[in-house]
Parts: structure tokens; C-alpha cells; sequence
């Protein structure tokens, strides 16, 4: 059976003792075999003349975003963090209607570098705004932890009202089925960074995510076809949007187009 056909049944009592249960089930903790060394003294300090966008993921607000961007502000860029409903529309709406039209009001004003750095579902966005639209001062894209082949956990209480109420459209577009709405976008033509996320301790999502995950996606699931680097760092999902190194990181493949490794 399925292990995530447990989940697609309307049993909500079995559903509750499972989650209660195995969600606060920790066998003990992986060890962390990928870190990130300090590279500050190998990222420079900037004038001011480039602006990077920072998307946060589902469930999120800018806030979450917000020890990236006073590490990134610290290091001279002009940064505009922005929030979106992340679970009230689809994210063909989430881009058209509030992507757009901060990028054209940058370019309008004049901006001539424009890169993003995204977290989770932020990622994704920004492979649908570039999918459609021309970005003509586009610099280069550092996503940490992005769902760009969908995530298992998507798929958890899929057929109940708790999902589309809380997950919304946009969480539906996440689903890992090759036929997916984000598994038809197509392969990336921009320069792209990934940092990866491999540490989980939780039972429950390592049981549910294949091979190696942050325990949101799974390490596979991340990668994209075109990507220009990629990065592997033992930490979970939710901690790497504020991790110092990796942001270190995300300033280093700004300026350089490839990671420090």
C-alpha cells in the first residue's frame, strides 16, 4: 500500500492519533554531514546600485525573510522583501498580481540589476514570472530550499476541506506527480543556485519523503533541470532561510555565478 494512502482517507479520528503520535516521534537526530564553512572574508561589500528581491515560502510572511535581509542590507544591497498571500490563490494569480508589478515598478524607477533570493514556494514564483515575462535586468537567482519537482507532503489530507482551506491553490500546484502544474514548467534558463537542505529529524516526513530531505522536500525534488550550481548543507527546511553561511553563500554566487565549494 501507498504509505501516503493513510492520509487520503476520511477518517479524521485515525488521521489525529497518527499525526499526534508519529509527529513527535524523533528517532533520534541524523547526523549533520554537510556544512557550510564561513566565507565572509570572501564576499564583498556592495554600493548600492542592485537590488535583490526576497520571496518566502507558503504560510509565511515577509518576516520570515527578515534575517536575510538585514545579513544582505549589512552587505550594501537594496533589498525589497516582499509578502504574498501564499495560500489564498494560485500562483499564476500570486505572480501577476503582486511579483509583476513590484519588478515593473523597479524598472521604472530605473533599477539595472534586479536577483532574487527565495525560500521554499518563493522559488517557484519566480520560475513562473521568467517562464512568462521578459526581465531584461535580471541578475542571478539563489533559492534555498525550493519545492521545484513538488513535495510528498502535499499530498497529505489532499481530499479533505482542511486542505483547501489552509493549503489553498497554490499548494495543490505543488504536487509531485509528473504531470503536475509545477513539473510542467519546464527546464530553467536563468542563473540559478540552489542550496539544499538534507537534515531531518522528524519520523514522520523521513517516512514520507523519498531519499534525502529538510524535512518539507526531499533533496531530489529540489533540483531543476538549467540550474547553474547546486549546494548541499545538513540543515532543516525552516532554519536555512536564516542560516549565516548559506546566505554567505547566496552572496557569493551573486557575485561570482557559482557557489564556494
Amino acid at each position: 500500500m501507498n504509505k501516503l494512502n493513510i492520509f487520503n482517507r476520511k477518517n479524521w479520528f485515525l488521521k489525529g492519533i497518527i499525526l499526534v503520535i508519529i509527529s513527535f516521534s524523533l528517532i533520534g537526530k541524523p547526523e549533520k554531514t554537510h556544512q557550510l564553512d564561513n566565507i565572509e572574508e570572501l564576499i564583498s561589500q556592495h554600493n548600492n546600485d542592485e537590488y535583490i528581491i526576497l520571496l518566502h515560502g507558503m504560510f509565511r510572511s515577509a518576516f520570515a525573510m527578515k534575517p536575510a535581509e538585514i545579513f544582505l542590507k549589512e552587505k550594501g544591497f537594496n533589498i525589497v522583501n516582499m509578502s504574498y498571500p501564499s495560500t489564498q490563490y494560485d500562483i499564476e494569480t500570486l505572480v501577476a498580481e503582486h511579483l509583476r508589478p513590484l519588478v515593473l515598478s523597479l524598472e521604472q524607477q530605473g533599477v539595472k540589476k534586479i536577483h532574487f533570493v527565495t525560500h521554499s514556494m518563493g522559488g517557484i514564483l519566480v520560475r513562473q514570472y521568467l517562464k512568462n515575462y521578459p526581465m531584461p535586468y535580471l541578475g542571478r537567482v539563489v533559492m534555498l530550499s525550493p519545492p521545484n519537482k513538488g513535495t510528498e507532503l502535499t499530498n497529505i489530507f489532499s481530499d479533505t476541506q482542511w486542505f483547501k482551506d489552509n493549503i489553498g491553490p497554490a499548494g495543490t500546484q505543488l504536487n509531485p506527480h509528473s504531470t503536475s502544474w509545477v513539473n510542467q514548467l519546464g527546464d530553467v534558463n536563468f542563473e540559478l543556485g540552489i542550496i539544499a537542505g538534507n537534515y531531518n529529524g522528524n519520523w514522520l516526513t523521513a517516512w514520507l519523503l523519498p531519499g534525502a530531505d529538510d524535512g518539507v522536500v526531499s533533496v531530489d525534488s529540489m533540483k531543476v533541470t538549467g540550474m547553474t550550481d547546486f549546494l548541499l548543507v545538513s540543515e532543516k527546511h525552516f532554519n536555512l532561510r536564516r542560516l549565516i553561511p548559506a546566505l554567505q553563500q547566496a552572496v557569493y554566487f551573486i557575485e561570482n555565478g557559482q557557489f564556494y565549494q
